[in-house]
């Protein structure tokens, strides 16, 4: 094959890694970005968008997680491309104006080190050789040796180990060779220790694969939470995991789909899957920017968030004691947890007020929808 086939074989493959590509609206649908289909669109921390190439190293990999496309049972076409084959590729793209930066992921090809080697190489080549210093984020394998962890946190913008499951053994009914604690959680652990001590701007994130070892919500908020308090997390995502009829046929050559439908939440066709995803991801926000305790997200009885209602309305809903809400008095955090009101409205409530006392009049004056917040807050 040439480089351009292997490409073709090696983004495509990507796509199943959803961590950067994930829609930060109330649709669950992911989008491939417009510049095609090598290209995806991500979210940097401070809320600017960046496009960026998405490729596996490799699609070789001695794994066996059940859940994967790539894993070494299965019977499908495997490249690999060579580092400096790859860092010249990129540049190309970048020169053209297609991308801004690198998402770069492999399976583990003969061994865990190798395949680290292999990848790392390919962002030597790209910050020495090239002198490219834009954003990169790399895929760390887990159980990779120290000396592999440090010089990735030294040479990426940001890196990740998926933990793919809420505990060990939600673990180990997707695969046998992975190891929980020893594997996942200590490479997690080691990367955070050198971001303190060698590069403490390289941010960490990782992903869950949620649904396919049967885990419940509950499982895998505790888990999050742990995870944010424990390891500083920069995000954490969440990919409902997808069997292949919910993948759309293959477009024909020249066209351009989405790489999931675009399905609104409100449409009967919505998978359930996705919406507990678009839950994950709101409980997310709730724990990260919204000052809740993980105890305080609302549960069913099986440990599962609601379906039909978000975790904020389901929480205001349950704590009628704590509404009508005086804005005129209460802390940011306190507005947090009214629904409808957001970080941007909140703050711009304590700003407004510190001007004149806010009423019905200069608090639609906000943006906010005074009938919808009535039952929520007094004035």
């Amino acid at each position: 094959m040439d480089t351009e086939q292997k490409l073709n074989i090696l983004t495509d493959s990507s796509k199943y890694d959803l961590a950067c590509s994930c829609r930060m609206k109330d649709e669950p649908g992911r989008l491939r970005g417009q510049a095609g289909r090598w290209i995806y669109p991500a979210v940097l921390p401070d809320g600017r968008k960046t496009f960026l190439l998405k490729v596996l190293q490799s699609n070789k990999c001695i794994n066996d997680c059940k859940y994967c496309p790539f894993n070494d049972s299965r019977d499908i076409e495997r490249v690999t491309l060579e580092s400096s084959e790859l860092a010249n590729v990129f540049m190309e793209l970048f020169h053209a104006g297609r991308v801004e930066g690198l998402f770069l992921s492999s399976g583990v090809n003969s061994s865990v080190d190798k395949t680290m080697e292999k990848m790392l190489d390919t962002v030597r080549i790209l910050r020495n050789r090239h002198k490219f210093r834009g954003f990169i984020h790399l895929k760390i394998i887990p159980g990779c040796s120290d000396e592999a962890i440090c010089q990735a946190v030294h040479l990426a913008t940001r890196v990740s180990v998926n933990i793919e499951a809420p505990n060990a053994g939600r673990l180990s009914r997707l695969s046998v060779k992975k190891n929980f604690d020893e594997g996942i959680i200590n490479t997690i652990k080691k990367i955070n220790q050198y971001r303190q001590n060698v590069r403490h701007y390289c941010g960490q994130t990782t992903q869950f694969v949620v649904g396919a070892a049967g885990e419940s919500d509950a499982e895998i908020i505790k888990a999050t939470d742990r995870l944010y308090t424990g390891y500083e997390m920069e995000r954490i995502y969440y990919s409902a995991y997808q069997s292949p009829a919910i993948e759309p046929a293959k477009p024909e050559p020249g066209t351009q789909l989405p790489l999931f439908a675009d399905i609104p939440l409100t449409s009967s066709k919505t998978n359930a899957s996705f919406i507990r995803e678009h839950r994950l991801y709101q409980t997310d926000f709730l724990l990260r920017k919204y000052g809740f305790s993980s105890k305080e997200i609302p549960l069913d009885a099986s440990g599962n968030l609601s379906l039909e209602k978000d975790p904020k309305l389901m929480w205001a809903q349950s704590h009628a004691d704590f509404f009508p809400l005086d804005i005129n008095k209460a802390d940011y955090y306190e507005i947090l947890r009214v629904p409808g009101i957001g970080p941007v409205q909140a703050k711009r409530i304590i700003k407004q007020r510190k001007e004149a006392r806010l009423n019905r009049q200069n608090i639609s004056c906000l943006g906010l929808k005074i009938d919808k917040l009535s039952s929520y807050i007094k004035l």
